[in-house]
């Protein structure tokens, strides 16, 4: 949930630095869960392993792992050498550059306490894609819950729990906020735009680049000559534009695409724009 990002521009990344360090909590005399409420829960998630699930606990103090199990049975890595380091390692490229943003804006959202915590209730979900040791990827529903928190409901320890579904053939990444009782529609939104507005920021895509993307992704109809008329350019500039904007979200996806177009259509499926 809150592992510092692996890819995106360093300067969303030192952004999410700035965050973690604002949010990370370590106040022991205040937390409300018991170790034996943990232990338990650990002993049940223990004996779940077997149904293809992995799960690790992190201390938002120490930003380690403290708890894993799972990793050594289904991805092949020793349990007890696993690190947040080697989580990221393991991210599938095109899932990486989408989490750094995803992460820094819900990472945002807990420093609002914008998001309402209770121990063991998820917080978000996610369709992630995980390397084996061997080299192959799995597909995974990622689960994100806190595991400790304070009487102030400060999170100070989260469990990521996951579920592997399938072998990964390039499915898209995904994440959204988990509902509360199975209502709150605008949950979803209530994170799409914080990234959003992260993305604006801290692209490498310029203001006009990000304006021909939108153009493209929400108007199915666009071409370069109706995007220069719209926007008052010469259809030559708008193909230039497109050039940039193919070599710059293939860098960002770590894929290939054959228009300008479907790069927007990619970003507008991520959340992004």
């Amino acid at each position: 949930m809150l592992q510092f990002p692996k890819y995106g521009p360093p300067a969303v990344r030192d952004h999410y630095a700035d965050l973690l360090a604002t949010y990370q909590r370590d106040n022991d005399e205040n937390r409300l869960i018991t170790a034996d409420q943990q232990e338990s829960l650990l002993q049940r998630l223990d004996e779940e392993i077997h149904l293809e699930r992995i799960y690790f606990s992190v201390s938002l103090a120490e930003n380690r792992i403290i708890h894993c199990n799972g990793v050594s049975r289904w991805l092949g890595y020793a349990d007890a050498e696993f690190s947040l380091r080697d989580y990221l390692e393991i991210i599938h490229p095109t899932h990486a550059s989408l989490q750094c943003y995803y992460s820094a804006a819900l990472l945002e959202l807990l420093t609002q306490n914008k998001v309402a915590l209770q121990f063991m209730r998820p917080v978000c979900a996610s369709l992630i894609a995980l390397k084996h040791k061997s080299g192959r990827y799995i597909y995974c529903k990622r689960e994100c819950s806190p595991f400790q928190l304070t009487e102030a409901n400060e999170m100070t320890e989260y469990l990521c729990q996951f579920y592997i579904t399938k072998s990964f053939h390039n499915e898209p990444y995904h994440t959204r906020l988990c509902p509360i009782n199975g209502q709150d529609a605008q949950r979803d939104a209530k994170l799409v735009s914080p990234v959003q507005k992260k993305f604006a920021e801290y692209t490498d895509f310029s203001m006009q680049e990000l304006r021909i993307l939108k153009r493209y992704a929400y108007q199915k109809n666009s071409t370069s000559e109706l995007i220069g008329k719209a926007f008052k350019i010469k259809k030559s500039t708008v193909d230039t534009f497109n050039k940039r904007i193919l070599k710059k979200a293939e860098t960002f996806s770590k894929q290939r695409f054959n228009t300008a177009k479907e790069a927007a259509l990619y970003f507008k499926n991520a959340g992004l724009v």
